[in-house]
């Protein structure tokens, strides 16, 4: 199967791409590309098949050869050196295969084909084992806990050169026991200097796995941010946007809190927990060198536990509060940067200021009351560890006395007793580390279980279905309120209409295009495109069908061009300046020097308003979407600005439907149909002409009043 080798990846692409047209599954080009750079392979030739699996949860690819292929498995891939066709039908009674070579690809005779790749669908792919119950987790440990039995060979490696470092502390100890017993006494220098150097021998391999390790911990510990950091990034973006925790900054501010969990799997918590086992060797040796000397270190040992352990409870019920209080924190000050420009039109610093001394005030009083048991903690356990040592001291004269141990044995006791109880006092901060870790997983765990529109069930599309969009028994509440916003029983919206959404502030008309556009989620009902339940479509399908410029435009810090094609395959140069051309964006530029690399602050910093607007409505024309949703498109434009919007929506493909909120008379003109929405409900579904009709009546009555 070597042939694949030579697969570029826009041939992979178009193959992909094709592929799923014929299977009636869809991917954006977007999607293939980011899959085809992500998946990792042990051999090339399996990339189309990983990418193909990453794509489709559920669906897999499996190379069969040509001559076992049948009808029932077609579509499927064939390859060949650098090329890749779609293998339509089998050889049959002298006719040969039908091939349909995939575009840009040389087409080959069957004596080029390599292999056949076979996808296989959803149900055709084994499910062994899903009957068996597991402890359910929340996502983000699941995550950790992949990824971190994803290193376990690092993670192996790293202990094995922790056991040889502690053996190091064994050979010292030994080393000074020899020295004092049978060196000193008989002047022995060549016994000496022969010890002296294979415990120099030592010192140096020690030096060596310490420098291992330290290389094999910090590479897990990229390796397992980049991966885990990028996994949190993902499943946040995934998340629907009005399901999401309602205070943005505390959000954030919870998300970093995946650094706390991170913090606890660096090198020196992995190394504190791998020195633990050695505790009860080094004990053991301390009883084979002096006896009863080994109960000492072995009950300060058990003193220093029970202090951990004492203090796990108030430690883990102070370090919850201070976190919380540090989210709170964070929002805040997320909260005034994002809104400094009203704060300061509104003159409210003095305000921030004091809520900002006030979250200060709870976190620093938080982190006192952590910092005092912590260090009590601390101070109590480094207590017993100076009386471990003096007490190794004074019962090893007594033994020393009664002849059962020598000088030597003595300083070897002290040393490897010194050891047990340094590891002992590490104790405390491993539990304060565990306890930020644990709380900050469970946050993580709650904020990724919120609903996502990443689902693997989600691959419902059409290519020939008429665009219909339908709203049926829909009910849609913001947050945790009762009270809904928006009561639509029934709502059917023809491919091809010009819907023009009309009604006073507040009165449901944004939240009726954030449903269509499917950024927000009913509470109840449906909403359907084609027939099918946006939850049960494929996202990359929906946003490639519809296009949605909201009433707030938002850029993000990059260039111009990085904004007009933002989620886009990249167009050419030629048909963005077209694009720009027809949406007016060109002269409201004024043709500026850098032209596309403009420069585009966070957020659209240094673009008016009505700059922003027409840099999403050029980005919308550079999409081509079939359905076009445009909440007040011409809020922030001038008339010039506004005159050019509305000849290029006139020119529109009359099979693309048109939907749009306005509060200008004037918009009315490219509307055939009207709603108008009151108090979340729709009052008024009539023609256009209708609506004309009744205005122009209603006038003379005014007029007579």
């Amino acid at each position: 199967m070597s042939a694949q080798s030579s697969l570029s990846m826009e041939l992979g692409l178009n193959a992909i791409l094709d592929m799923a047209a014929r299977r009636n599954l869809h991917a954006s080009r977007e999607e293939v590309k980011r899959a085809w750079r992500e998946v990792s392979v042990e051999r090339e030739e399996l990339r189309l098949a990983a990418v193909w699996q990453c794509l489709f949860s559920g669906h897999s690819a499996a190379f069969s050869p040509l001559y076992l292929m049948s009808n029932s498995q077609l579509p499927a891939w064939v390859l060949g050196q650098g090329s890749v066709g779609i293998l339509k039908s089998v050889a049959s009674d002298g006719v040969p295969p039908v091939i349909e070579w995939v575009k840009d690809s040389p087409a080959m005779d069957l004596t080029g084909i390599k292999g056949v790749l076979v996808p296989q669908t959803a149900s055709a792919v084994s499910n062994d084992g899903e009957f068996i119950l597991k402890k359910a987790r929340g996502l983000a440990t699941q995550a950790i806990l992949t990824a971190m039995w994803a290193h376990r060979g690092i993670f192996a490696r790293a202990g094995l050169a922790s056991f040889f470092i502690s053996l190091v502390a064994v050979i010292s100890s030994l080393f000074a026991m020899q020295v004092y017993d049978r060196v000193v006494p008989n002047f022995a220098t060549a016994t000496l200097w022969f010890l002296a150097t294979g415990v120099l021998l030592a010192f140096a391999l020690e030096f060596a796995f310490k420098i291992a390790r330290m290389k094999l911990m910090d590479a897990s510990e990229r390796r397992l941010d980049t991966a885990l950091s990028q996994f949190f990034f993902d499943r946040i973006l995934d998340l629907k946007v009005d399901r999401r925790p309602p205070h943005q900054g505390a959000l954030v501010a919870q998300i970093r809190d995946y650094e706390s969990v991170k913090a606890f799997f660096t090198a020196s918590t992995m190394f504190a927990l791998a020195e633990l086992p050695f505790i009860a060797i080094f004990i053991g040796l301390i009883y084979l060198i002096g006896g009863p000397i080994a109960f000492v270190p072995a009950l300060f040992a058990v003193g220093c536990l029970l202090i951990g352990l004492i203090a796990n409870r108030p430690i883990a019920r102070s370090q919850r509060l201070f976190i919380e209080a540090s989210i709170r924190r964070q929002g805040l000050l997320y909260e005034a940067v994002a809104g400094s420009e009203a704060i300061k039109g509104l003159g409210a610093e003095a305000r921030f200021s004091d809520r900002w001394q006030s979250a200060t005030r709870q976190t620093t009083d938080k982190a006192e009351s952590l910092r005092v048991i912590n260090a009590v903690a601390q101070f109590a356990t480094q207590f017993f560890q100076q009386m471990g040592f003096v007490g190794i001291l004074i019962v090893g004269v007594y033994i020393i006395a009664a002849g059962e141990m020598s000088l030597g044995g003595l300083i070897a006791s002290t040393i490897l007793g010194a050891r047990a109880l340094a590891a002992i006092a590490g104790v405390p901060k491993l539990l304060l580390s565990w306890h930020n870790a644990r709380y900050s997983l469970e946050i993580l765990d709650q904020i990724l279980a919120s609903p996502t529109d990443d689902r693997a069930e989600r691959q419902s599309n059409t290519r020939s279905a008429p665009l219909d969009l339908a709203l049926k028994d829909l009910s849609y509440s913001y947050g945790r309120s009762d009270r809904p916003q928006l009561l639509i029983p029934n709502l059917k919206i023809v491919q091809g209409e010009r819907v023009a959404v009309l009604g006073r502030n507040g009165s449901g008309k944004s939240t009726l295009l954030k449903l269509l556009a499917g950024v927000a989620t009913p509470s109840q009902g449906q909403v359907s495109l084609a027939q099918l339940d946006y939850e049960a479509c494929r996202p990359s399908w929906l946003r490639e069908t519809i296009g949605y410029v909201p009433q707030d435009v938002r850029l993000f810090s990059g260039s111009l061009l990085d904004n007009l094609t933002l989620g886009l395959s990249m167009p050419a140069e030629a048909e963005i300046r077209a694009a720009m051309e027809k949406s007016g964006l060109t002269l409201a530029l004024g043709a500026h020097p850098e032209g596309l690399n403009l420069p585009i602050f966070e957020g659209g910093a240094g673009l008016s308003g009505g700059q922003r607007q027409l840099v999403a409505l050029t980005r919308l024309i550079l999409q081509k979407p079939r359905i076009w949703l445009m909440d007040e498109p011409s809020a922030s434009l001038d008339s010039d600005a506004e005159k050019c919007i509305i000849d290029m929506i006139a020119k529109l493909p009359v099979e693309d439907t048109v939907i749009f909120t306005t509060h200008r008379s004037h918009w009315l003109d490219l509307a055939g149909r009207v709603l108008v929405i009151e108090n979340g409900t729709v009052r008024v579904d009539e023609p256009r002409e209708k609506i004309l009709v009744n205005r122009a009546a209603e006038k003379p009555q005014k007029a007579g009043i």
